[in-house]
């Protein structure tokens, strides 16, 4: 059996086998939890699609505005302008673009309105490993600094993360998904997390209930006729750790069998087709999960990346093929299941070729790119300009420092715009101001998540007075600091001794704080603040116990000065806020409070 065929699934708990359609697939979790949403962006879905080996981009849509400049670079390689496909004849010159003949399929997807290309993709400092370079795009790192060229965990993780802040690694109320499904070889760098543990084990079965039928028997009775091989020491392992992965394996084998492809639809027959075809029947059956990543080997095209003796055949002209006709055929079936609202599909490859040929009918390895979106919720068109040919690295690369859009940019963007992560969701991800502001035009705006429906954690600073009255002195218009003076004031928070749940329970005053004696700044006692939703104000969501200064401030009970921050809120929410005192009556505003 070829190692293509075998699965791996990624959790924190365990780990099983799962082929479906003849597909390995792979799950992913981390650990978050899905908060209730106001407004539901959750049913939202990003395929990406990974081209591996570094795609030439520069073939797949050749700049127009510069054929001489291309073909003088390429004259073993070159296509003819006669036989590109002229994308868009509107466009600026800088922006004019020849489709390879093999994506007829695009340019049908481009005049409907379903399909952006982003120019001059990159990182600040490419890197020319395959390896790395994937590596460093799934991690989300740059290359630049050992901060992010080391990262141990990948952006998709972190923005499941935040987004889903109590997920433990099993199915949850309204999230009976694995979070992530990875399908191929695609690996799963993206979905690490530090609370990730990966087994890996390979076995035969090809289909959903075959494979429901062996694994749903792992942490019950011993599996019958075990092989004695390395593979079968595997499954006696995970025979003795966990069994949670039976309930994903239920699910997911479920949604494959419940759901279906179009009929109207006929995908072409390569292993891209196949992994979508997958991703589409899945959805049709219920599926909410929330990121699949398939991928398309074969890029790394040192060595005839054409026919000697035809430019329009060969290895790059039948994976262009393969790569347009799967994505079509996924699209159309997308629209004809009703689920075209949902999906959105990004395409990227870990770096470009050189401009410059080698003497192999082929391009060693390069630096920037293209991406490419699909569905029909993008904004179509071509964003950014046509890479200057004659502005090259001294390897004959585009040089690094043209690189017009990060690739952290075109993610982040869709992240926020498609999947509906709050500015705190991005944050956390890693992917900062610096490279996803200004946000791309990537989704239309019909289709764009809107601010009020960002999900993924917030925070809410909270810079508040309040006097109680017992202590209140109304000459000086301070409060006494009684308690302190007598040496009787607590300096561990007391509230969790009386039974509330704390955000900061046995929060301590610092020694500087308890001997503070000051008119204004001296500590008088410890209160209670408490975030409630406005639509539930009966229920506590938040509470963090502060000590209040003789001047009313509520501050930090580490400095004395600092305002209290509310973090790990729901973004999507509106709160109020309520002050208790176990010797007062408590008060609560009137006015929402919105996170930001």
């Amino acid at each position: 059996m070829k190692r293509r065929n075998f699965l791996k699934i990624a959790s924190p708990l365990a780990a099983a086998p799962l082929v479906l359609n003849g597909l390995p697939v792979r799950t992913f979790a981390t650990q978050n939890m899905l908060a209730s949403l106001s407004c539901d962006p959750t049913d939202r879905v990003m395929v990406i699609v990974h081209l591996n080996g570094a795609n030439d981009f520069i073939n797949t849509f050749v700049p127009l505005n510069q054929h001489s400049t291309y073909a003088g670079h390429r004259p073993n390689l070159y296509i003819p302008t006669n036989n590109l496909i002229t994308l868009d004849s509107t466009l600026p010159s800088t922006q004019q673009l020849g489709l390879h003949p093999q994506l007829t399929n695009f340019k049908s997807l481009y005049d409907s309105g379903q399909l952006s290309i982003v120019q001059g993709v990159g990182m600040p400092v490419p890197n020319r490993s395959h390896f790395k370079a994937e590596d460093l795009w799934l991690r989300g790192g740059d290359g630049s600094s050992s901060t992010l060229y080391n990262l141990d965990t990948g952006w998709i993780g972190r923005f499941l993360d935040n987004r889903y802040p109590s997920y433990e690694g099993i199915p949850f109320t309204g999230e009976s998904d694995p979070l992530g499904i990875l399908l191929g070889q695609m690996i799963n760098t993206g979905f690490h997390t530090p609370e990730e543990h990966r087994f890996e084990i390979n076995l035969s079965g090809q289909d959903p209930g075959g494979f429901y039928s062996l694994i749903s028997s792992i942490g019950g009775l011993p599996i019958p006729n075990i092989p004695n091989s390395e593979h079968g020491d595997m499954l006696n392992f995970i025979m003795n750790i966990e069994n949670s992965v039976n309930v994903y394996a239920q699910r997911i084998s479920n949604t494959f069998n419940t759901g279906s492809n179009s009929g109207s639809v006929t995908y072409p027959d390569n292993d891209l087709a196949d992994q979508l075809k997958t991703v589409a029947r899945m959805l049709s059956g219920g599926s909410r999960t929330k990121v699949f990543m398939a991928t398309q080997g074969g890029y790394d095209t040192h060595v005839n990346q054409v026919d000697s003796n035809n430019v329009l055949t060969g290895r790059h002209a039948n994976l262009l093929g393969d790569l347009s006709g799967a994505l079509k055929s996924f699209q159309d079936d997308i629209n004809a299941l009703g689920l075209a609202d949902k999906v959105l599909t990004v395409v990227f490859s870990e770096f470009g070729r050189k401009v410059v040929q080698n003497g192999t009918y082929g391009l060693d390895h390069g630096t920037l790119g293209s991406m490419i979106l699909i569905g029909k919720g993008v904004e179509p068109g071509v964003i950014g300009n046509n890479i200057d040919l004659n502005n090259l690295d001294v390897q004959n690369a585009p040089e690094s420092t043209a690189m017009q859009h990060d690739y952290r940019q075109v993610f982040g963007t869709v992240l926020q715009d498609w999947m509906g992560g709050s500015n705190d969701a991005i944050e956390a991800t890693f992917f900062t101001d610096s490279y996803v502001s200004p946000k791309l035009p990537l989704v239309s705006s019909t289709s764009a998540i809107g601010p009020g429906c960002l999900t993924g954690s917030a925070s809410i600073t909270v810079d508040v007075k309040v006097f109680l009255g017992g202590p209140y002195d109304s000459a000086t218009g301070t409060m006494k600091d009684t308690l302190r003076t007598s040496g009787t004031l607590p300096y561990i928070e007391p509230y969790s001794d009386l039974g509330f749940i704390l955000d900061n329970e046995s929060a301590e005053l610092s020694s500087s704080l308890m001997s503070l004696d000051d008119s204004t700044l001296a500590i008088v006692d410890w209160v209670l603040l408490e975030l409630r939703t406005t639509d539930n104000p009966s229920v506590v969501q938040h509470s963090i116990a502060a000590p209040v200064r003789r001047d009313g401030k509520v501050v930090h009970w580490d400095d004395g000065t600092s305002p209290i921050t509310f973090t790990n809120v729901e973004v999507s929410e509106q709160y109020e806020l309520s002050i208790r005192h176990r010797n007062h009556l408590g008060a609560m505003t009137t006015m929402a409070i919105t996170p930001s």
